[in-house]
């Protein structure tokens, strides 16, 4: 009863405090005070003394009860109890953990684990870092347990802890695990803990059920034309037979059977001839069977670029002359070029004049078989001061067609001048005239005899051909002091999609300076006009003056360079930011857009696509910058090759591809096997504070019994809301009114 009246127990060790504001308290009494007294003086005068004192005492009684009740009066009584330190579950978040097994996902056997642990435990997920709160998921990417066990150290430092339990598949990627089983560290030291600790381990090898490509070893890059080696590893069941395939962007090349060996690994190779240069997305894969516990690891995407490893090259000359001579010793110095080269060549008079072959020292010129059955095989094809007539007596339009379409399909073409070069070769009308960077079927003179020093263009400045230096000023001073050329073979100008790389300084056609060297891009190929035969003298002349022959051999390695150029050398290049990406992740498509002289176009409207596997598609939109640069990003949502295709306009040179393969492997299940091993070393290396349980063992954790801590508690019983303060007010103020009303007084 009695705790009921003071509104709870009171005990009598405790202390009593107030709780309300003395401005509250003091303006209170006043009022009461005042109150007080008038109650007391009002009403009729004829009142007993006696009824007066009786009456003022119970009104000044109510008052002083109302002012302590607000003073908000509180008992307080302190006290304090032991309990037990905090005991601490660090649970593995990381994708391994959803692995499912024959017995159920890895998560859901660390879910049970989790439930048998004491209650009111302080549990966190680990991946890269230590995360407040039991996994909802496993989606971390990373298992750093050497940094969860360090947070937990530093966390609960001069804290007493009852016990640690860490519960993961023990597939730790930072650098614990690493050292812990590496045989040469002999005096492995674990994380210091501030309480003993019990490894739960999740999984069991023996359960799984995973068919997979481990590795596909590529170099990356291959060659022209040279059979290359795709060797892939695969992993499974012990003797298990399973097929291996092998795609080029989605395209079936070719398959191996495999037994696996009693590991339950197998190698294959794959040996691919590449016919073309530029990036190709390749797939190794083995079937995904019901219950594998990891679909995405049964493909292995890799994207290989494909060089050459050298140029061959196709010389062609109507006769002996210094220039020819000194471009095939260029070319057949340099390592990187194959060269067949043809010169003092037997025409169809010279079998028709009545000499017998062995009183003719010329070799007869294999014209059919070269520019037919053998033409795909060059990368380039030079025609050095040629005439083609006298050389090609049957099928000429259809060779000179070949020429033509070997171009536009991706070849280079570079035609040189002299007497009997573009139209004093009679190429005016002609398939090869249609796919040259300049305009033939002069009428009148076809030559200019007069020396002449040819001057850099503004496409030439810009143009990677023409630079003879490091920087655009110095090589235009290299091109000033160059010797002057014997004279030139006369053209009616440039084409309207070709650049002019040096120009004549008087001559003028078409609007602009007569063409010495122009280049162009026609179709996938290159073709390239140089005007005059004396190129050569460039080599003399600079050896002359003490700089030797660079700026001759600059010429014709950038000639060189750029006429068999990879795609990512050309005009228009889109290279995506990865060559391998995971399903779901961003890539960034760089576009860049370059004129015919290679300088930047800004503004350039760019339609592109991104053609995924199965033919899906998605396009995009952008314009080039004031760089002639765009960027798209694009989030595959399909695994397999993706081919992207960007396009300014109709023809070759308005566009541009590239490829990236999108995999659906994750690099947390490159290994999945879990590793007991090194959880029990772990617990080995904790001594006695350390214990390791096995999977499906679910033992109680260490703990220690002597980590406790004192709990220090307070108890409050507000006495202001109490029943013994109401009814004391209610009976005071009804015993003053009662005694008020009885002598009269209203």
């Amino acid at each position: 009863m009695t705790d009921f009246l003071l509104g709870g127990p009171m005990g009598s060790a405790g202390t009593l405090r107030w709780g309300g504001s003395i401005e509250g308290v003091i303006l209170a009494a006043l009022l009461g005070v005042i109150a007080v007294g008038l109650a007391a003086y009002s009403g009729r005068h004829d009142r007993t003394l006696k009824g007066r004192a009786l009456e003022l005492v119970g009104w000044t009684m109510a008052v002083l009860v109302l002012i302590i009740s607000l003073a908000e009066p509180v008992w307080v009584e302190a006290s304090g109890r032991e309990e037990p330190g905090r005991f601490v579950v660090l649970v593995d978040g990381s994708r391994s953990m959803g692995v499912r097994e024959m017995t159920g996902s890895r998560g859901r056997q660390a879910q049970a684990i989790l439930e048998d642990m004491p209650t009111g435990a302080d549990v966190y997920t680990f991946g890269d870092d230590l995360q407040v709160g039991a996994p909802d998921d496993w989606t971390l990417g990373g298992s750093d347990l050497g940094a969860a066990l360090a947070t937990v150290a530093d966390r609960y430092l001069g804290q007493p802890v009852q016990g640690i339990a860490v519960i993961s598949d023990g597939l730790d990627r930072g650098g614990l695990r690493a050292e812990a089983m590496d045989p040469d560290v002999t005096d492995f030291q674990a994380p210091p803990l501030p309480g003993p600790v019990t490894f739960y381990q999740i999984g069991q090898p023996q359960a799984l059920q995973d068919l997979a490509v481990d590795e596909v070893i590529s170099g990356g890059f291959a060659f022209l034309r040279t059979p290359f080696i795709l060797e892939a590893s695969v992993r499974g069941e012990p003797g298990e037979r399973t097929t291996v395939t092998l795609q080029r962007e989605g395209r079936h090349v070719a398959e191996e059977p495999l037994l696996l060996d009693e590991e339950g690994k197998g190698r294959v190779r794959f040996e691919v001839t590449p016919t073309r240069v530029g990036r190709s997305a390749w797939e190794v894969s083995v079937p995904v069977h019901v219950g594998d516990a990891v679909p995405g690891n049964n493909s292995y995407p890799v994207v290989i670029r494909v060089v050459r490893d050298r140029t061959r090259v196709l010389q062609v000359s109507g006769s002996p002359s210094y220039d020819q001579k000194f471009l095939r010793l260029f070319l057949k110095e340099d390592p990187s070029v194959d060269l067949v080269s043809f010169f003092i060549l037997r025409t169809h008079e010279d079998f028709g004049a009545g000499w017998n072959s062995s009183e003719l020292s010329l070799i007869a010129f294999p014209y059919e078989r070269l520019f037919s059955e053998d033409l795909s095989t060059f990368d380039l094809v030079i025609l050095q001061n040629f005439n083609y007539k006298p050389y090609f007596n049957r099928d000429a339009d259809g060779l000179l067609t070949n020429l033509a379409n070997y171009a536009r399909n991706g070849g280079a073409l570079v035609m040189v001048g002299g007497d009997r070069a573009f139209d004093l070769g009679e190429y005016a009308g002609t398939p090869i005239a249609k796919v040259m960077p300049v305009k033939l079927g002069v009428t009148g003179p076809k030559v200019d005899g007069r020396p002449f020093s040819p001057v850099l263009t503004e496409s030439g400045k810009a143009h990677p051909l023409a630079r003879l230096a490091s920087t655009p000023q110095t090589s235009a001073e290299i091109w000033e002091r160059l010797p002057q050329m014997d004279g030139l073979n006369l053209t009616r100008g440039i084409k309207s999609d070709a650049a002019m790389l040096l120009g004549h300084p008087t001559l003028r056609v078409d609007g602009g300076p007569m063409p010495v060297a122009a280049v162009r891009e026609v179709g996938e190929g290159r073709t390239m006009a140089l005007m005059v035969d004396a190129s050569w003298r460039w080599s003399f002349s600079e050896a002359a003056q003490g700089h030797g022959n660079q700026a001759y051999l600059r010429f014709w390695k950038q000639a060189l360079r750029w006429l068999v150029a990879d795609p990512d050398d050309r005009r228009m290049v889109v290279s995506p930011s990865k060559e391998n990406v995971l399903l779901g992740e961003e890539v960034q498509l760089r576009i860049r857009v370059r004129d015919a002289g290679y300088a930047p176009v800004e503004g350039q409207s760019i339609s592109g696509t991104v053609v995924g596997p199965g033919g899906t598609a998605e396009s995009f939109e952008v314009a080039t910058d004031a760089s002639g640069e765009a960027v798209s990003r694009f989030v595959p949502q399909a695994r397999g090759a993706h081919r992207v295709l960007i396009q300014a306009g109709t023809e070759a040179k308005d566009q541009a591809e590239s490829v990236f393969s999108v995999s659906a492997r994750d690099p947390e299940l490159a290994e999945i096997v879990p590793d007991g091993p090194f959880l029990m070393r772990l617990a080995e290396a904790y001594g006695d504070l350390g214990a390791y349980r096995a999977h499906g063992d679910s033992a109680a954790p260490l703990l220690d019994p002597d980590a406790t801590r004192q709990v220090h508690e307070s108890r409050q019983t507000a006495l202001a809301a109490s029943p013994l303060l109401a009814i004391l007010f209610a009976l005071l103020a009804s015993g003053s009114w009662w005694i008020r009303r009885r002598e009269g007084a209203r």
